[in-house]
This record gives C-alpha cells, sequence and structure tokens, in this order.
C-alpha cells in the first residue's frame, strides 16, 4: 500500500504541475499578461507626474520625490548611466522608446526628467516586507501540498480497505471456498467491480458444482454395468470356453479390474472434494505404519523398496487418508522406476517430511505443477503403457491441503523423480500420547 500510495501522489502531484506549467504558458506566452500591463501602466503614471515635477519644479525635486516613493514602496534605487555595460540594448532601446522597461514583477528601469541617468527601482530585499511576502507564498504551497498529501492519504486508505477486502473474499474463494462473496455494500463498492466479482463467482462455483455432480453421477452409474459385465462373465465362464477365448476372458477381466480401479478413484477424488469431512487425527509411529504401507505395496511389484528413518517419529495425521497418499505415490513410483524405490521419513523444522525416490526417467521441471491436477499426465503415450488415470496424485495433492501440508516434486539423486509430502506440527516421541494404528 505504501508504494501504491507513492506512486498515486507522485502521479498526482506531477500532473498538477504540468498543469500549473500549461497555465503560466497559455497566460504568459499566448495571452496578454494582464497583470503586467496594470503594474507598467501605474509606473509609468509615477513616471508621467516625475516629468511634471521636474519640468515645473526642477530635476531635483523630482528626484526626492522618486526617493520618497521607492522609501514608501519599499523599493531600492539604483543609478545608470546610458552607457554602463551593465545596460543590454534591449533595455536601452525599450527606455529611449517608452521610458520603461519592466525587468521583473515589481523590478523596472525608468527614465524621467532631463533623462541623464537611468534608474533601477526594484524589492528592497533588507525590508521585512518582502521576506513576509515570499515567506507567505511559500506557506500557500506548504498548505496546498500538505493538505493535498492529506487528501491523497485519505481517499487511499479508504479504497486500500476496500481492496483489502476484495483481495481478501478472492483469496478466499481461491482457497475453495465457493460460497464467499463480495460485499456490494455501498462503503465496500469498487465501482462495478464487486458485483462483477459475484457475478463470476458464481459462474465458477456453478461450473465447479455441475462438475462435481457429473463426476459423482458418471461414477455411481458406471458401477452398475461393470457389475452386469462381470457378472456375464463369469457366467459365460462356466459355459466352458475354449483356450482362446479364455485368453479373451481374461483380458476382459484386467480391463474391468481397470475401470472399477479408476472408478473407485473417481468416486474417492469427489468424496476428498468435500470439505465438510472430518479428518480422524492419531498420532502413529511413522516407522510401524511406513513398514507396513510398503510390505502391502511391495505386493503388487517386483520393483525392490527400501524404508529409511534414522529417529522414531509420531505425527498428527488421519491414517487412513496418509496411508491412500504415500501408496498412491509408491505405486506411481514403481511404474517408472527400473533398480529400486526408496522411502524415507525425516523431521525438519516441526514437519515431517515422507520423501519417495525412485531412478526412472523423472519429471520435467515445466510439468512438476501441473502433474498434480485432475486427469493430467505428463506424457500420453508413455502413461498408456505404464497406466494411471491422472487421479492418483490429484488425490494426493488433497490429502495433504487436507492436513494443511503441501507436496514438493524434485529430482532424486539417482536422476529420477522425488516426491515429498510435508505434514506440518510433527511430534517428537512420546510414549505416553502414543497412538495406535
Amino acid at each position: 500500500m505504501k508504494r501504491l500510495y507513492c506512486e498515486f501522489f507522485i502521479g498526482v502531484a506531477v500532473l498538477f504541475f504540468l498543469s500549473i506549467v500549461s497555465y503560466i504558458y497559455v497566460t504568459e506566452e499566448l495571452t496578454p499578461d494582464y497583470v503586467e500591463i496594470v503594474e507598467i501602466n501605474q509606473v509609468h503614471s509615477v513616471i508621467s507626474i516625475l516629468d511634471k515635477v521636474a519640468h515645473d519644479l526642477g530635476q531635483h525635486r523630482a528626484d526626492e520625490w522618486f526617493v520618497q516613493y521607492a522609501e514608501e514602496n519599499q523599493l531600492s534605487i539604483v543609478a545608470y548611466s546610458w552607457e554602463s555595460p551593465e545596460l543590454s540594448a534591449e533595455i536601452i532601446d525599450s527606455l529611449k522608446q517608452r521610458r520603461i522597461y519592466c525587468d521583473d514583477m515589481y523590478s523596472y528601469f525608468v527614465v524621467y526628467g532631463d533623462g541623464r541617468q537611468i534608474y533601477s527601482i526594484a524589492p528592497d530585499l533588507s525590508k521585512p516586507i518582502w521576506e513576509q511576502i515570499d515567506f507567505d507564498d511559500t506557506l500557500l504551497w506548504v498548505f496546498f501540498y500538505t493538505t493535498f498529501a492529506i487528501y491523497s492519504a485519505l481517499m487511499l486508505k479508504i479504497l486500500s480497505r476496500r481492496f483489502r477486502v476484495l483481495e481478501q473474499t478472492t483469496l478466499a474463494f481461491a482457497e475453495g471456498d465457493f460460497a464467499v462473496r463480495a460485499s456490494e455494500k455501498p462503503g465496500d463498492r469498487l465501482g462495478s467491480l464487486n458485483s462483477s466479482f459475484n457475478q463470476m463467482a458464481d459462474k465458477i462455483s456453478a461450473l465447479i458444482t455441475s462438475h462435481k455432480q457429473l463426476t459423482n453421477a458418471v461414477a455411481h452409474e458406471l458401477r452398475t454395468p461393470v457389475f452386469r459385465v462381470q457378472c456375464q462373465l463369469e457366467m459365460l465362464e462356466d459355459l466352458g470356453l475354449t483356450p482362446d477365448q479364455l485368453n479373451y476372458a481374461v483380458g476382459i477381466h484386467d480391463d474391468m479390474a481397470e475401470l472399477e480401479l479408476m472408478i473407485e478413484e473417481l468416486l474417492y477424488f469427489a468424496k476428498m472434494d468435500r470439505a465438510v469431512i472430518p479428518l480422524n487425527l492419531t498420532s502413529p509411529y511413522m516407522s510401524e505404519w511406513l513398514d507396513k504401507l510398503v510390505t502391502n505395496c511391495q505386493k503388487e511389484t517386483d520393483i525392490p523398496i527400501t524404508v529409511n528413518y534414522q529417529h522414531e517419529e509420531r505425527a498428527s495425521v488421519d491414517v487412513y487418508q496418509l496411508t491412500r497418499a504415500v501408496s498412491n505415490i509408491v505405486r506411481n513410483a514403481s511404474r517408472y522406476a527400473e533398480q529400486g524405490i526408496d522411502v524415507s521419513v525425516f523431521r525438519s523444522d516441526h514437519e515431517l517430511h515422507i520423501q519417495v525416490d525412485d531412478d526412472g526417467i523423472g519429471i520435467p521441471d515445466t510439468e512438476r505443477e501441473r502433474i498434480l491436477e485432475p486427469f493430467y499426465r505428463v506424457g500420453t503415450a508413455r502413461d498408456r503403457e505404464s497406466g494411471g488415470h491422472g487421479l492418483g496424485l490429484a488425490i494426493v495433492a488433497q490429502i495433504m491441503a487436507r492436513h494443511q501440508g503441501r507436496i514438493e516434486i524434485g529430482s532424486s539423486e539417482s536422476g529420477g523423480a522425488r516426491f515429498t509430502l510435508i505434514v506440518p506440527q510433527a511430534l517428537a516421541t512420546d510414549e505416553s500420547s502414543a497412538g495406535s494404528l
């Protein structure tokens, strides 16, 4: 906000300065300076009077009146000869023609009486009145800019409060609270921005709700025909099949199992997408829990899986959901690993890190953010060969978000992919508060 205020204030100050310059240019260059004309006429009247005094009473008397005029108006007088090098040709020509030359505000060169000398009259800066006039002018600008700065600060504070309210609403919406809406009260509105945001939020919320309903409906509706196909396939096998037909039946069984797994992931993804489902938090020993998990995962792959942990760690987690998350990561690694998979557990800065490394081909830097999106896969051809439906990592991201944790994706030391699940508020080993699986 400070930067916004500075930009706003400097911008308006520059605009004001340019307007003043434009005003001066118009009034002084394009139109006559009527103030100067009035001053010249006044001084010219004084010179005319002095000419008459000099003619009637003599030059000496006119000089006395001129000195008296200067003293009463707080002016200083300097006399020059016509040959003085300090006088320009422009001044000389003007004095010969008009007997008066305006040098600046309140400053003039004049000739009167016998015209033997040229007199310069200008403000006597030793007099307090001129210092007061300068001070008043300066004070005027100080008051103006101070008032302008205070007004700008108040306006910016009002706008920043409104922006902050809208920003908080936007962040809440971005974090998944699709019911939140921007206030449209007169004191909170930013033009039509609030109502436009609410219209956008309504449309996005409707689309997301429709997408969830469609995903749920498709997953539930698919289960019935899948079950029928499985039953009919088993009935067909009971009638007796030739070896070739049996091979086809085995392929159909595999495809149906894959379809059943995809439906299960769809339903689980839709279930996890509902923020109302509470976490069932316990504090298990990570070593016991992870050994059991890896043992189950090892049954599904020939790639050796090793577990590394230096200390007995515990954390407050939902065991069922975290098991699902780590299992998805390990199974994903088993599709691409060549020699082995390493699972490590350690604690850093009061956070529990569960790190899964493989020695596969890795994940490009440009794809590491997007692979957590539902149904997104890095390479279509590779994923078709290795299996997967593009939901496993999206489910992991949801589970970590539910735990207020995060998932980091990088490169392992062997050149493959590294997935690190980070759970906050890791607890030290405590026998008195040990939880069980």
